[in-house]
């Protein structure tokens, strides 16, 4: 159910970004860490229903996912998440759907080791959800605005 909050929260951002400006937001464009294991459909029908009524009243919602990054302490070597893809298939056999890690991401480094040298002193990089781009159209022009 994280997925309406998140909704929210894209929402309220934009909103006070594009609080002062005279435009209308086309797109939405957001960037979520692979490892969130958010449910894009609900993601997208709490965005529809709670963007109503305010400058994202006609805007879409475009997710990307970016899959993480994780970097031993021990070793040194970054690995991605398909190379742990059967640590967390066996986490998630053990726990069920509600798994740590669906719940909180940032646990996986305390569930995953590295398979390099096996250590679990691993950290997890670039798990932050991100507005990426807004499409917003101003005086009959349309333009991207993007992060970076």
């Amino acid at each position: 159910m994280h997925e309406w909050s998140v909704a929210d929260s894209v929402i309220r951002t934009v909103i006070n970004w594009a609080d002062d400006k005279k435009i209308k937001v086309k797109k939405v464009v957001l960037g979520v860490p692979t490892f969130s294991f958010l449910d894009v459909e609900i993601l997208k029908e709490a965005f529809d229903m709670m963007k109503k009524d305010s400058v994202l009243d006609e805007a879409e919602l475009e997710v990307k996912f970016k899959d993480p990054v994780f970097k031993c302490k021990n070793c040194g070597k970054e690995f991605s998440l398909n190379e742990v893809k059967d640590q967390i298939e066996q986490v998630r056999s053990e726990f069920g759907e509600e798994y740590p890690m669906h719940l909180m991401p940032a646990l996986a480094p305390s569930f995953i080791k590295c398979p390099y040298c096996g250590s679990h002193d691993i950290i997890l990089q670039s798990q932050d959800m991100t507005i990426d781009e807004i499409e917003v159209e101003e005086n009959g022009t349309v333009k991207t605005i993007s992060q970076g």
